[in-house]
């Protein structure tokens, strides 16, 4: 008996395809990713009824389809910032990171204590990490900014 092909075994190919020569299938399966990416839908039975396909076509494809964005992500970091409970600091720092050219993908502050505030930053920039390390100096010339924590590498 011939031995079945896995996926391990077989090597990925990838085209660029233009989107008007697809089957309608793949374009369907993206906008089912892209309701439950959004929010738009909460439920994938929900997104495949809404998209006009069937479970089974979404989960055939689902892996197998993805937005050109997606090849190109950006390394996701994380700082966690320890400021002084001041009026506008938090603003001062995500103007930091803009002008940076770092897309936020979330920011979660805790309740002051004992005057200082902790904010965990997690981000996406595709500079290299000189840019990255200007980036924490920028954030540390901040006034009231008092640490700033980066992960071990």
């Amino acid at each position: 008996m011939a031995k079945r092909k896995t996926l391990k075994d077989k090597k990925e190919n990838f085209y660029l395809v233009r989107e008007d020569v697809l089957p309608d299938v793949f374009l369907k399966v993206m906008d089912v990713k892209r309701r439950l990416d959004t929010s738009h839908s909460t439920t994938v039975s929900e997104a495949v009824r809404d998209a006009g396909i069937s479970r089974s076509a979404y989960y055939k494809y689902r892996t197998a389809v993805r937005d050109p964005i997606s090849f190109t992500d950006k390394p996701v970091m994380t700082l966690l910032l320890v400021t002084e409970s001041t009026d506008r600091i938090v603003q001062r720092c995500l103007d930091a990171f803009f002008e940076s050219g770092a897309s936020i993908l979330s920011f979660q502050q805790g309740l002051p204590m004992n005057g200082l505030v902790h904010a965990l930053v997690t981000f996406q920039i595709d500079l290299g990490q000189d840019d990255v390390n200007e980036l924490v100096n920028k954030l540390s010339l901040i006034r009231g900014v008092i640490q700033i924590i980066t992960p071990k590498s």
